[in-house]
């Protein structure tokens, strides 16, 4: 019996390796870099709620530069989540296009010459379709670069698969 559970255990865990986890606590510290990640306030909201998907990025202690620019895509399965609203950010030039949102993807973009304050760099409402739906929500950046110098931060971009929870009333870095 207990060679079966121990089966029943490991074939489910090895299941689960292939959807990017989603975890309750914050994203590790950057060590050196950017690293870019989604964000979810409730991953295990039912069908018929409203929850707030964001994409954010981090900078590492080290690095002295402010994000001055970037574009990219938020990619979701449409059949577990419906795109309902962008929610504003009060912080620079912030453009979404969400033409694609019947089809699972929103395109964003941002500047500010002086650098980013707010280092959320999308935020939308969606209604849940499907339970289950965090492990579809997938980032993709096109393009980010540092205010003032306009230094290329790509090569040094780290986009993070797994999908984070935060509580709206936290304070965001």
């Amino acid at each position: 019996m207990n060679v079966l559970r121990i089966a029943l255990v490991s074939l489910t865990l090895t299941a689960c390796q292939d959807e990017p986890p989603v975890t309750g606590t914050a994203p590790p510290p950057v060590q050196a870099g950017v690293a870019a990640f989604v964000s979810v306030d409730n991953p295990n909201a039912r069908v018929g709620d409203v929850v707030r998907v964001r994409v954010e990025v981090r900078v590492s202690a080290q690095d002295s530069f402010r994000v001055g620019s970037y574009t990219g895509r938020l990619h979701f399965d449409p059949a577990q989540l419906r795109f309902r609203a962008e929610n504003p950010i009060s912080d620079g030039l912030r453009v979404a296009n969400a033409n694609g949102a019947t089809q699972g993807e929103i395109r964003f973009a941002g500047a500010s010459p002086s650098g980013l304050t707010t280092l959320v760099l999308y935020d939308g409402s969606f209604e849940v379709r499907a339970a289950g739906f965090a492990p579809t929500l997938r980032l993709q950046m096109e393009e980010l670069s540092a205010a003032l110098t306009l230094m290329n931060l790509a090569p040094r971009l780290t986009v993070n698969r797994q999908v984070f929870q935060y509580r709206a009333a936290e304070p965001r870095p």
